[in-house]
């Protein structure tokens, strides 16, 4: 912009400037958000952006709320209109004439609308339930590929870890050769080390991209997005069995039968109530040729399908036999809920006691020996044997206590699964429609 231009129109410059501002902030504010770690219910919250199964939950809503509005609608009345020549021949003038018209009215008095809307209003409950167990679903999965990124992850940075040690004890190794106070045998085993060290370190790095992608593509991440994780830390909260299996009625895996058995026991009424078909109400108007002269002839009937043959006998035993499966449905589910929250609560247990006890009688002590024989290998007191032996012991059981870190978070997530718990959501929202 010249002076001029500025000159002449200042609002013009200071709109410019506030919106060169504003770009800057979204510029600085996305950039922050890039930045943040990545954590589980970041994730969660991703997924349930992009997932396509989320969108086929609340569309299966949305259908069941149609349904829903459309089981008290009363049925469509008709309209007969019917022109014919009979008057035009008996009065002699000829011609046709409008001679009927008649309307119908279903009129559901059995009771059927009722029966509808109760079924609809279970199968909207159902989709409801069922929308929050795909979204359970969806976060089990998560936490799957997120606690495996992480675990890839700390694998590799302990591996890059593992391979600046082995350069240190082959860069020290190599001074001491070239001063003479080191054997080729003693060389070439640091130079196994390195070695070995960098074979751990593609393998893990394999990995992490392997990890890494399937996040990615769940996530619906771009292609070359690189998450800043946050680390693996040992698992603690450990909610009480007790309190887990008084929730366990609110699970939205058991609701979805519950409400499947209510509907069903609905769809036995229905079907009573279909036996009967809806009487028809007719009104008419006629035109007809009486006492010589052309007249109007109004009227009422009511038209009752009597059920002599198909009396629906076989649509109630189909409703009562749903039913029945229905029933066994829920007791099915109760059964395996209940075993698998308590499999899942033990296991949690046992994996948080050994990552404690693995923790404090192995790592720990695996860290120091290492440390304290680095240190008496670096002074010439033990020879380089103890020095490969406690690399190795150190390495492995580090890369073990992740492993054990990695598995409780993974049971973590199938305890919240079974136990019907959510990181984000509420399991007792959207449960009447």
């Amino acid at each position: 912009m010249s002076e001029n231009t500025r000159a002449r129109n200042p609002r013009a410059c200071c709109g410019v400037s506030r919106r060169f501002l504003l770009a800057c902030l979204v510029l600085a504010s996305g950039a922050t958000q890039a930045q943040a770690p990545w954590t589980l219910e970041r994730s969660i919250r991703q997924v349930l952006e992009v997932a396509p199964e989320a969108e086929s939950a609340q569309a299966g809503v949305a259908a069941a709320e149609g349904a829903l509005s459309q089981s008290l609608v009363w049925p469509n009345p008709e309209f007969e209109l019917r022109g014919d020549d009979r008057l035009g021949k008996d009065d002699g003038q000829g011609g046709t004439d409008l001679t009927q018209f008649v309307f119908s009215q279903p009129l559901p008095l059995s009771g059927r609308l009722g029966h509808q809307r109760r079924m609809a209003q279970a199968v909207l409950k159902r989709a409801r339930a069922e929308r929050r167990y795909r979204l359970l679903l969806l976060e089990a999965e998560t936490a799957r590929r997120f606690h495996a990124l992480q675990l890839a992850n700390a694998r590799l940075r302990l591996a890059r870890q593992r391979l600046e040690l082995a350069d240190d004890l082959q860069h020290a190794g190599q001074r001491r050769a070239r001063a003479g106070e080191m054997a080729r045998l003693e060389r070439l085993r640091l130079d196994l080390i390195r070695e070995a060290a960098q074979q751990n370190l593609a393998k893990a790095e394999g990995r992490f991209n392997e990890a890494l992608s399937r996040f990615r593509a769940y996530l619906g991440l771009p292609a070359g997005f690189v998450p800043e994780l946050v680390p693996l830390t040992p698992f603690e909260s450990m909610p009480p069995l007790a309190e887990l299996l008084a929730g366990l009625p609110d699970h939205p895996a058991l609701q979805v039968e519950q409400y499947g058995l209510e509907a069903s026991r609905a769809g036995i009424d229905l079907a009573r109530s279909e036996r009967w078909p809806d009487p028809v109400l007719r009104l008419f108007r006629e035109q007809d040729y009486l006492g010589g002269r052309r007249q109007e002839v109004n009227g009422v009937g009511v038209a009752v399908t009597v059920p002599l043959w198909d009396r629906k006998q076989g649509r109630i035993r189909e409703a009562h036999a749903e039913m029945d499966r229905a029933e066994a449905r829920l007791r099915a589910r109760e059964r395996d809920l209940g075993s698998r929250l308590r499999q899942a609560h033990l296991h949690l247990t046992h994996l948080v006691e050994q990552g404690v006890h693995f923790r404090e009688r192995v790592y720990a002590p695996a860290r120091e020996v290492f440390e304290m024989t680095r240190r008496a290998y670096d002074s010439g007191e033990v020879e380089i044997l103890y020095l490969i032996d406690a690399n190795n012991t150190y390495f492995d059981a580090h890369e073990r206590y992740l492993e054990l870190l990695q598995e409780a978070w993974l049971e973590a997530a199938e305890l919240r699964l079974a136990a019907g718990r959510s990181l984000l959501m509420t399991t007792k929202q959207d449960a009447a429609p």
